[in-house]
């Protein structure tokens, strides 16, 4: 059975929620899932499972959540060895729009600096992310597990 972790960094339960759904439906497909918050997370936890995905929604001028800020700092510390990756990137346009979901690149570039294979482009989610929960946010994650089982 694949085994999936999710670390995400939500302020306001936005990443949560969406984190949350991609979760829900791993498990439909019988996926093995942890999801754990950025602060109660260390970067070798990502080397525990088969697949990882991150989370993390964009602030200010291109900014990762505080918590997600702080757990990317470990990454340089580990060699993910071509594991299979995964991101979601949520940002609000009232930011400005070269700013717009910024954490979603970020996130990526740091993944494949430490040796991660990203499999498809990222779940991004402009603006509050309820409207996407039986759109958009199951799409991708069929995608998803297509790529990994």
């Amino acid at each position: 059975m694949t085994s999936v972790i999710i670390i995400y960094g939500s302020t306001g339960g936005n990443t949560e929620m969406v984190a949350e759904t991609v979760a829900d439906f791993l498990k439909e497909k019988k996926v093995r899932v942890d999801v754990k918050r950025a602060e109660q997370s260390t970067a070798k936890d990502l080397l525990k499972y088969d697949v990882c995905i991150l989370a993390s929604p964009t602030y200010g001028h291109g900014l990762l959540q505080e918590h997600m800020a702080k757990f990317m700092k470990g990454i340089k510390d580990i060699d993910l060895k071509g594991k299979p990756c995964a991101v979601i990137g949520l940002g609000d346009p009232k930011y400005e729009m070269q700013y717009h979901i910024e954490s979603a690149p970020i996130l990526e570039k740091k993944l494949t600096g430490a040796g991660g294979k990203i499999l498809l482009p990222a779940l991004r989610i402009s603006r509050t992310p309820v409207m996407h929960l039986k759109g958009i946010i199951p799409h991708w994650t069929k995608q998803l597990i297509n790529l990994i089982i």
